[in-house]
């Protein structure tokens, strides 16, 4: 058996829903698909590369109509690329009512 322990605060929940966004003082619209969210952060795809630091606008629109989108502000932490697409982690600084 493999002893890890589990360094985040928070718990990553796998999510699969799509993702609109756009940088802070923008109006152009970024699309993206989620990975994955927990309460300080969120992980999500997107055929568009961003720095760290970076403040972005996002809506979380599940795939359940029964569930209202989340709109949040949040800053890029990292960024990788998997070849195909860029995943990018983000810290949740605001959710918006």
């Amino acid at each position: 058996m493999i002893d890890y322990a589990e360094k985040r605060d928070f718990l990553r929940m796998p999510i699969d829903c799509e993702l609109s966004f756009s940088v802070e003082g923008s109006t152009k619209q970024y699309q993206g698909n989620v990975i994955n969210l927990s309460s300080k952060g969120i992980l999500f795809t997107s055929s568009e590369k961003f720095e760290s630091g970076t403040t972005l606008q996002i809506v979380l629109t599940p795939s359940n109509s029964t569930t209202s989108p989340m709109e949040a502000e949040v800053v890029v932490a990292r960024v990788s690329s998997n070849e195909v697409l860029f995943e990018i982690a983000c810290e949740i600084r605001e959710i918006k009512a």
